[in-house]
């Protein structure tokens, strides 16, 4: 009766591990997703605001690494994870945005391409690549 008992315990003792472990990596890609979220709303008003800008003045703006723009009027520094962004041309036709991820998120760089063309979208309707680096340390 004590073999089957002591085995019994540590069954349990084994579930309970593996329950705790899984619920870890789901809160935890919870977060993720939540944080990489922020970055696409950034990505979205950027593109937008971009637009508007090129249909104004009939020129895209380039910004490298910045978290202030006052010619659109942008401002990224009350994003909590992705605080910083470029915009720069790709040809003609195309520009890009890239937002970088800061505090916990250093790693992650969001991307999104659009043609002076678009129209004002709504954040369901971009297609924004999210690009993890490799850690420096």
């Amino acid at each position: 009766m004590k073999k089957e008992t002591i085995i019994s315990f540590l069954v349990f003792c084994a579930l309970a591990v593996i329950v705790i472990i899984s619920m870890k990596l789901t809160y935890n890609n919870y977060q993720t997703s939540k944080q990489i979220f922020n970055g696409k709303v950034l990505c979205s008003a950027l593109m937008n605001a971009s637009i508007k800008y090129y249909k104004e003045n009939g020129v895209y703006l380039e910004n490298d690494k910045v978290s202030i723009n006052n010619d659109y009027p942008f401002d990224a520094r009350t994003n909590p994870y992705f605080s910083v962004f470029s915009t720069y041309p790709i040809d003609e036709n195309t520009q890009g945005i890239s937002v970088f991820g800061t505090v916990n998120k250093k790693d992650y760089e969001l991307k999104v391409k659009f043609n002076k063309d678009d129209d004002v979208k709504s954040i369901r309707n971009i297609k924004i690549q999210t690009i993890k680096h490799k850690s420096k340390n």
